[in-house]
């Protein structure tokens, strides 16, 4: 397969990717004023702006915080990781699809028959189990930045919990699950859902597993 032949992220296992930065205070609270000026009415933002400045000053909570901050970036992989994903997924309430996680939409298709409609099934489930096999391999090719930061290597470890990550639904906030050590050599399950009805095996009957397909 082509895609092999490109540079891929178990070549780079070995190479460390720049942490993700701490922007300096100053220029953080900066622009959290240019942002909140449009927003608000001038007299308001003359309050806001005092609150930043007093927040800002040399020896006060800003320069705390900050340097917290600056030990969390030392200590861990990327600091800003675990924020991001809870703020801006977890604690989302919105519908999942469209607002936070992916979905794919087929084109209408037209079978012949009910076998039709199966091998159709069948060969959609054989492309994501090749595709689950460049991830198992870490033989997906590396992604790039662009823009600015052209031709910066990017990190693939989002991929790597494709598959193996579960989100468990909570009232105020819910839980990653991720499957972090090799429980299990295949992946044992394929759910199918037709209109709201979830496809269990009958009496007897046994599923079969990846290398089967």
């Amino acid at each position: 397969m082509p895609i092999l032949e490109k540079e891929t992220a178990r070549d780079r296992d070995s190479q460390v990717l720049p942490k993700v930065p701490v922007p300096p205070l100053k220029q953080t609270l900066d622009t959290y004023l240019k942002c909140v000026q449009y927003l608000v009415k001038e007299e308001q933002f003359k309050k806001t702006k005092a609150i930043v400045e007093k927040f800002g000053a040399p020896g006060g909570v800003g320069e705390v915080l900050q340097k917290k901050l600056l030990e969390r970036r030392d200590k861990t992989t990327n600091w800003v990781y675990d924020y991001w994903l809870e703020e801006m997924y977890l604690n989302n309430r919105l519908a999942l699809p469209v607002n936070s996680s992916p979905v794919m939409v087929f084109p209408k298709q037209t079978f012949r028959d009910h076998k039709d409609a199966l091998r159709f099934a069948a060969r959609l489930i054989r492309g994501v189990l090749e595709y689950k096999g460049l991830i198992d391999e870490r033989a997906l090719p590396v992604e790039f930045a662009r823009g600015q930061l052209a031709g910066t290597p990017l990190c693939m470890e989002q991929y790597y919990r494709l598959f193996t990550s579960y989100r468990y639904p909570g009232i105020k906030t819910d839980t990653l699950k991720v499957q972090t050590n090799a429980a299990s050599s295949a992946p044992e399950h394929i759910i199918v859902a037709c209109k709201n009805q979830v496809r269990t095996p009958a009496s007897g009957e046994t599923f079969h597993t990846q290398s089967q397909f």
